[in-house]
């Protein structure tokens, strides 16, 4: 279910404190998920649907499960377009939305995009739903332009050489502390070698846009690129 497991649980009484302020009660399945592991990436990342999206032709995409802190009760902008019933959603990517609809008992579950006002029942409740799910790998396309959500479970599934790959091709992303934090992971995987380079190329040609702290904290990570990141370290703090 989960490719990086947090393995922290919703408490029980937060549960019932939600249901209550809600005046609903969530699914059992997704009770269930969320007892042992609080909202996360998902390994199964994609669902059929029975008409286009802005995904595709015939299905959409899916990369996070909101824990129990995360659910959205109210979107701003969807008093200009207000659907009927309760809606509780538990993923979004931009103006596109999953929800609970609780036009029934069981809530049914669907998918919202704001922005072409396309409204689309997916499934007959939160367990068709998980049933539903597929994977597949996401193809590399415009990297830019993904979020980081897809763009971390496509890192987690590809071998060292790729990911160094699509980070060279997001080496001007805004998020610097994310990009660092994608950096690290290599690192904590053993892969510093490709951690450094790409590491480097931040500090030659983006050091004015980066977070100083974080980098400070970065060059003691390469153990066994002391020799090589002493001059990047005087490079660095020379001309910050």
């Amino acid at each position: 279910m989960w490719p990086d497991a947090s393995k922290v649980a919703a408490k029980e009484k937060s549960i019932l404190q939600f249901e209550a302020q809600e005046n609903i009660h969530l699914p059992k399945s997704y009770k269930e998920l969320i007892r042992l592991q609080n909202g996360g990436l998902l390994r199964k990342n994609l669902l059929k649907t029975s008409e286009p999206t802005s995904y595709g032709f015939d299905f959409l995409e899916i990369y996070r499960l909101f824990g129990l802190h995360e659910l959205i009760t109210a979107i701003l902008f969807q008093d200009q377009n207000p659907l009927p019933g309760k809606k509780i959603y538990f993923s979004q990517d931009n103006n596109r939305f999953l929800g609970f609809d609780y036009q029934t008992s069981d809530p049914s579950i669907l998918y919202v995009d704001f922005e072409t006002l396309q409204v689309l029942p997916v499934a007959e409740n939160f367990k068709d739903f998980l049933d539903k799910l597929y994977d597949a790998e996401f193809a590399n396309g415009e990297l830019s332009t993904y979020s980081h959500d897809k763009l971390e479970i496509m890192l987690q599934s590809r071998s060292v050489i790729a990911q160094e790959a699509i980070l060279a091709e997001l080496e001007d992303d805004a998020d610097k502390e994310w990009y660092f934090y994608q950096l690290k992971k290599l690192i904590a995987a053993g892969n510093e070698e490709s951690a450094y380079r790409l590491f480097e190329n931040q500090i030659l040609y983006f050091k004015r846009k980066l977070p100083k702290e974080t980098v400070d904290a970065f060059f003691p990570l390469f153990h066994n690129q002391t020799e090589k990141w002493a001059s990047l370290k005087k490079e660095w703090e020379d001309n910050y």
